[in-house]
């Protein structure tokens, strides 16, 4: 939203930034797609800057579509993950001095320990755990290719309903 704020003029801002909320929580893909077109097609000469950025991003903006709306909120932010970094930026300011790598490893390793804490709170119903099952199968994420020394053999990993949500 601030890269479109910033190729957005002031007084047209309001009017932008609602059709791009619409966009954004669409509840299918399909229907985003078509709302991000219809934007595309509003504003395409008025605002082209806006219009090449909307296109250039609109696949990653509209990902978290494809997960179960419950959880779309904690996917489609990354607002743990932003936590995560002001907690190293507030702990690196109280240690001035992080003589060595292990020091600067070991604190953001115990930032992201407890991102995943949180993220691991996060309560699955049997039907949000299909739903991530499939969207694993759709995207290939349980089959992974291991290269070794004569090429690379096909690697099948199974994981828990728990590891895959």
């Amino acid at each position: 939203m601030q890269n479109f704020q910033q190729k957005v003029p002031a007084r047209a801002w309001p009017e932008v930034k609602a059709l791009l909320v619409d966009m954004r929580d669409a509840p299918s893909r399909e229907k985003a797609e078509k709302r991000r077109d219809a934007i595309v097609e509003q504003y395409q000469r008025e605002f082209p800057e806006v219009c090449r950025c909307l296109l250039d991003d609109a696949e990653a903006s509209l990902n978290h579509l494809a997960v179960s709306q419950r959880h779309q909120h904690y996917v489609r932010t990354s607002n743990l993950v932003e936590r995560a970094f002001v907690e190293e930026r507030r702990r690196t300011k109280v240690i001035p001095h992080l003589w060595e790598e292990g020091s600067v490893v070991m604190l953001v390793y115990g930032g992201l320990i407890r991102v995943s804490d949180r993220w691991g709170k996060k309560c699955f119903s049997e039907f949000d755990q299909q739903q991530l099952r499939r969207l694993r199968e759709q995207l290939k994420l349980d089959e992974q290719e291991v290269s070794t020394g004569e090429g690379s053999l096909p690697v099948h990993t199974r994981r828990s309903a728990a590891s895959a949500a």
